[in-house]
């Protein structure tokens, strides 16, 4: 059970380095010397996650987290692959912790003010908890939910989750088999018996036909719709408001190009998608065929959030695990002209074997104007000899999120004034009592049933 799942979650971010990395190599031919203006450790935020891990016994580890700023100064935080169940003293993970495929939190405050109010799964039992998030009924056996992005309408949040299943035994076949909208009620939040999930019938893929079989026009488009969420009053179709919807276009199978195209709903109605509108080359449509490719086709993005500069810009964050974070700048919502900039280089790896960090989000509960809170995932899929991954059980932080403060230039060109790429200060981790070292050697790659 433990290596299928770790198997698994090696796959989903297997595709996201193969798709960032051919990212940071077109930045980094590109783009020199850009950079923002600050960054500093968010002390706050990156302490009260590791101390409530170290201590809840419930959420400790995940990658993804994707934000949504909540009304009352609270948030709730979307992960991929978490796991759950208390750490040990020296900071090491008992073998055999469950992985569970979805699973979130619910925060308040910020500063001194923040807390953790509540590790939100499915049931529980006998310790291992079921995902907050089913796969939408109908889906592939086997088949699982991953968080996209997610956003308040009213009384509800509304999330966008992906379900992918495997296609045959190697660990990294596996393809997008649907999307589907989530309502999370703000009065239930931690019940996720009250979520209400709507499949999508937008741009499914099919097991035995794969993605990529004719992308730009006819065949099978698989689209990781909801990769950014973002409201706004520059809309098409006559709409006064609407909700943009960012996706990831997927290759066709042995590729890791992946390409950005944008949809639109009127707002309040996301989870409706009969309503939705797709950019496509020859403007608006009902149809998703020949979308549009407004940072251009096989640019390998891999897009981590969309956000409004206070000028009215829109800046695009992607990430990749050589080159760091990199961001888009355009002057509309659906991104035409955009610019790219090379934010920071990549971060150190804290003496981490096998060290990757990607999935860069701004994290809107803490972001204003050009002063935003930047978060990226980390993790290591070095093992000791007896198949163990150092990452968590060797240690809980190799697979914890980092966040950094930053004030983020205003434009592309102003990024270049700056000067760069800016390294990110050292992170200053919790301090456990390590009462054992990790194994003498790490490798990497395929591993054994122990």
């Amino acid at each position: 059970m433990l290596n299928a799942s770790l198997r698994l979650r090696r796959a989903g971010l297997a595709a996201a380095i193969l798709a960032a990395a051919a990212l940071g190599a077109v930045a980094s031919l590109l783009l020199r010397g850009q950079a923002p203006l600050t960054v500093s450790w968010t002390s706050w935020l990156n302490r009260g996650l590791e101390d409530y891990a170290a201590t809840a016994g419930r959420w400790n580890s995940g990658d993804n987290a994707v934000q949504v700023a909540l009304p009352g100064g609270r948030a709730l935080w979307l992960f991929n692959d978490s796991y759950y169940g208390p750490v040990g003293d020296d900071g090491t993970v008992r073998p055999g912790t469950p992985l569970v495929h979805n699973m979130l939190l619910l925060t308040s405050g910020s500063d001194d003010a923040f807390r953790v109010a509540a590790t939100i799964t499915g049931p529980v039992s006998d310790g291992v908890p079921a995902v907050a998030v089913p796969a939408v009924v109908g889906s592939p056996l086997g088949s699982w939910a991953w968080p996209d992005g997610a956003i308040v309408i009213g009384t509800s949040v509304e999330a966008i989750y992906t379900v992918f299943a495997s296609q045959g035994p190697d660990p990294l076949g596996y393809v997008p088999v649907a999307n589907e909208v989530v309502t999370m009620p703000l009065a239930s939040l931690t019940r996720p018996s009250s979520y209400i999930v709507q499949p999508a019938s937008f741009s499914q893929a099919s097991l035995t036909a794969g993605c990529g079989a004719g992308v730009g026009g006819a065949g099978i488009e698989c689209v990781q719709w909801g990769v950014g969420l973002i409201n706004a009053t520059s809309c098409p179709q006559g709409l006064a408001a609407c909700t943009y919807i960012y996706g990831e276009m997927w290759p066709a199978p042995g590729t890791s190009s992946r390409t950005l195209v944008v949809a639109v709903a009127p707002q309040g109605k996301l989870a409706n998608t009969s309503t939705w509108r797709y950019h496509t080359e020859a403007g608006w449509s009902r149809s998703p065929s020949h979308l549009a490719a407004p940072l251009g086709r096989g640019t390998s993005f891999g897009v981590g959030s969309v956000y409004q500069m206070p000028g009215g810009d829109y800046v695009v964050l992607g990430s990749a695990p050589a080159d760091g974070i990199v961001a888009w700048y355009a002057s509309d919502p659906w991104l035409s002209g955009a610019r790219p900039a090379r934010l920071f280089s990549a971060p150190g790896s804290r003496g981490i074997p096998g060290f990757l960090s990607y999935q860069a989000h701004i994290d809107p509960a803490y972001s204003h104007g050009t002063s935003v809170v930047i978060g990226f995932s980390v993790n290591s899929f070095a093992h000791d000899p007896g198949c163990v991954n150092y990452a968590p059980y060797y240690d809980v932080a190799a697979y914890q999120p980092e966040f950094y403060s930053v004030t983020l230039p205003a434009s592309a060109s102003a990024a270049r004034a700056a000067g760069g790429p800016r390294p990110l200060p050292p992170p200053q981790l919790h301090q456990f009592r390590r009462s054992s070292l990790p194994a003498p050697s790490w490798r990497s790659g395929s591993c054994a049933t122990p």
